[in-house]
């Protein structure tokens, strides 16, 4: 009977010892303070996980210890969201926030910080933008010393811009801190006559590279160059010339729609009086007709001389009145008024081609009868109320572009 209380007295003094040990292991981990180790990829499936860069909008995993009272998360300094439910003692799931990163103070930079109730940890890895996303350029083929703006986002951090032909830009950019845009000056290094018809300009960051086709011809289906295969002109409605003198920055042979007189309000009579751009039917290259119209693009070069606030320019393919597309860039100015300082790129996609009630067709056959390719009529309209007058611009490169 004795030994038998000894055995449990023993039994009983062992189990309070360890609980004493573990409750002073959790103690002691409760008030330590935090410590980041590493960063990993939520991805396990990789066989190494292990992060040597981040991104913003990229899920990561901080590992290290002590991490389970978490109160503050930032990268470069910023702070991000959390949730408490996905943090254990070793690993915190979280996503990094959108940093902008022409803001960060020298301090924060490349430095992860977690904030417990016992400290703070920081751990330095490289954080990096997004590549960058160009979704347009004001001007695809302009000359040596034009201000071009290029379009998209992360367009910061810029280490260079890189030109056809070799030609970089390594410094003067401008541009807000959103990176939403990005004004380079086209170098003067730049020799037009060596582009290839391929080309594209690209725009270096800290994130990676981004492209944009630029002096690229592909899809081209009228440039109004003679004895050129893509000269495309009709040979009427407009005035081909390549006056430079009155279209400075021209690349040859241009149409220029310039009524003779005022047109009246309500006056639909395009095919009058120079108010139209008729290009010839031909093959559009890399356009597959099945494809649906939102893979692709009409895009052409335009200078519009005087200022401009009534009226628009109506464009049907094919002859097809049916369904047709509508520009008139006054209309979405604070001015109501538009005029450009030289040529820019217009890029009208093919889905806005629709009929009266508004809809678009469901292929790009739909739009071309059936054919490979098929006329295009941009044509100038006084729809407004007012008459028209002093209308003057040149149009040139027009080109059927994929653009998904």
């Amino acid at each position: 009977m004795l030994r038998q209380i000894l055995h449990h007295t023993r039994a009983g003094i062992a189990l309070i010892m360890l609980g004493t040990m573990i409750w002073s292991a959790c103690k002691k981990n409760e008030t330590a303070a935090p410590v980041i180790t590493g960063l990993r990829s939520l991805n396990r499936s990789n066989v190494d996980s292990t992060l040597t860069v981040v991104k913003p909008g990229q899920i990561v995993v901080i590992q290290g210890k002590n991490l389970e009272t978490v109160q503050q998360i930032s990268f470069d300094g910023v702070p991000a969201s959390f949730n408490i439910n996905f943090t254990t003692n070793e690993n915190i799931i979280v996503t990094v926030p959108d940093i902008v990163f022409d803001s960060v103070a020298q301090q924060d930079m490349n430095q992860v910080k977690v904030v417990t109730n016992h400290g703070i940890a920081s751990y330095t890895i490289p954080i990096v933008p997004p590549p960058p996303v160009i979704t347009s350029v004001s001007n695809e083929f302009p000359q040596p010393g034009d201000t071009i703006t290029l379009t998209g986002s992360y367009l910061y951090t810029v280490q260079e811009v890189d030109f056809p032909g070799g030609a970089r830009v390594t410094n003067g950019f401008t541009g807000p801190q959103d990176g939403s845009w990005l004004q380079v000056v086209v170098p003067n290094s730049l020799n037009p006559s060596e582009v290839s018809t391929t080309d594209s300009i690209a725009v270096v960051t800290l994130g990676g590279v981004g492209k944009y086709a630029f002096y690229n011809t592909t899809g081209m289906i009228a440039n109004f160059e003679y004895r050129d295969p893509h000269f495309g002109w009709q040979w009427w409605g407009g005035i081909i010339s390549n006056d430079a003198t009155a279209f400075p920055g021209n690349w040859g042979n241009y149409i220029e729609v310039k009524p003779s007189s005022p047109i009246p309000a309500g006056d639909g009579s395009w095919w009058t009086d120079n108010r139209a751009v008729m290009i010839a039917a031909s093959n559009w290259t890399n356009v597959n007709i099945g494809d649906p119209p939102a893979n692709y693009a009409l895009k052409f070069q335009v200078f519009v001389k005087n200022p401009w606030s009534n009226g628009s320019i109506h464009i049907v393919i094919n002859g097809d009145f049916s369904h047709w597309a509508t520009w008139a860039p006054w209309q979405q100015t604070d001015s109501k008024t538009f005029q450009t300082s030289g040529w820019i790129t217009v890029s009208i996609p093919l889905t806005r081609f629709v009929d009266g009630s508004g809809n678009s067709v469901s292929t790009v056959s739909a739009l071309t009868g059936g054919q490979p390719g098929a006329t295009v009529q941009l044509m100038l309209y006084n729809d407004s109320s007012t008459p028209l007058s002093g209308f003057d611009a040149a149009f040139d490169n027009v080109r059927i572009v994929k653009i998904k």
